[in-house]
């Protein structure tokens, strides 16, 4: 069976000598990761999906972090296949950019072909993950499961939508990102943007087969960070560079910032996050709060912009106070 190395990414592992030899020990880590679990709970929010596909397959759960500051751009990201949005939501916190809302949804349950038939999160079917049939299909043979991939592409149009409407976030305030099935569906995505332009889109470890597709002006100009392993297994190299070279010289995009990590496999690394990061950084800056901004802010986003601008809130109460002090620093 074919699974993603982002399956078992987690915040610890227990050493084994521990789990079997030192029960004092064990203990110790079981307190601890259930310490880390409560402090995590608060950090993240969880929402049953509200949007169903169009083959009634229902859409699982969205993991949401943040914003610890004013609400200024949201982030979407995908995950891959086997996976759920809990694989990527520790993304957040790490990146460290706090006027930023992360969503993580999660796929529907479906049988994936390449993995015998069984259930689990997949935003499309795969039938294979072989050089050659993905070289072949690089060549113009068809691509993956093409109703299950639109099913999923109108979901995430859908979330972005609904993402607009609830909070009043511009959609060039919005990145849509995902990682190899995930970064696919958000390539297609692009593909289809119509009516608004996203402020750009992040495509790791993922590719995207020869397609006639006639994109807007908006389109061509929105910024894309294509990241890709030069050891990637699952997904070749070349099929990552041939995808790019179709972006770029078919489809014409004008903001194409495509980068092969030395070593990396089908998965992440630190200078991938770095890269990351200062995309974000320069596609989603901060936006300076007004006046009219502070009455709406939360206590925990007044003080965090209060320690922004080097403040202290450490003896101030009320929310008033904090709204007063604030104001003071803008």
């Amino acid at each position: 069976m074919v699974g993603l190395l982002l399956l078992e990414s987690h915040f610890f592992t227990i050493p084994v000598a521990a789990r079997s030899h030192r029960p004092g020990i064990f203990a110790f880590y079981i307190f601890v990761i259930a310490v880390i679990g409560l402090a995590l709970k608060k950090m993240y929010t969880t929402h049953a999906p509200v949007i169903a596909g169009a083959a009634g397959r229902t859409f699982g759960p969205i993991i949401q972090y943040g914003p610890k500051s004013l609400h200024s751009a949201t982030v979407v990201m995908l995950h891959g296949l086997g996976d759920t949005g809990n694989g990527w939501a520790p993304v957040a916190p790490e990146m460290g950019m706090d006027h930023i809302k992360w969503i993580f949804p999660t796929a529907p349950t479906r049988p994936i072909s390449v993995n015998m038939g069984m259930q689990m999160p997949g935003w499309f079917d795969i039938d294979h993950l072989d050089e050659a049939s993905f070289l072949k299909m690089m060549k113009g043979s068809h691509g993956f499961d093409q109703d299950g991939t639109d099913e999923s592409v109108d979901y995430v149009l859908k979330l972005i939508d609904a993402e607009i409407k609830a909070t009043g976030i511009p959609a060039e305030r919005i990145v849509l990102g995902g990682f190899s099935q995930g970064g696919h569906v958000a390539l297609k995505t692009l593909l289809r943007q119509s009516g608004h332009r996203l402020a750009g889109y992040m495509a790791l470890s993922t590719w995207l087969e020869p397609v006639a597709a006639s994109i807007d002006d908006a389109g061509r100009k929105t910024p894309l960070f294509y990241g890709h392993g030069s050891s990637d297994p699952l997904i070749p190299p070349m099929v990552a560079q041939l995808s790019a070279d179709h972006l770029q010289k078919n489809l014409q995009l004008e903001d194409l910032r495509f980068k092969m990590y030395p070593g990396m496999q089908h998965s992440t690394c630190s200078q991938e996050m770095q890269d990351m990061r200062a995309f974000l950084a320069a596609v989603l800056p901060p936006v300076e709060p007004k006046a009219e901004d502070i009455n709406g802010m939360s206590v925990r986003e007044l003080k965090t912009f209060i320690s922004s601008r080097g403040g202290s809130s450490d003896s101030i109460l009320e929310k008033s106070e904090l709204q007063e002090k604030a104001r003071s620093l803008l």
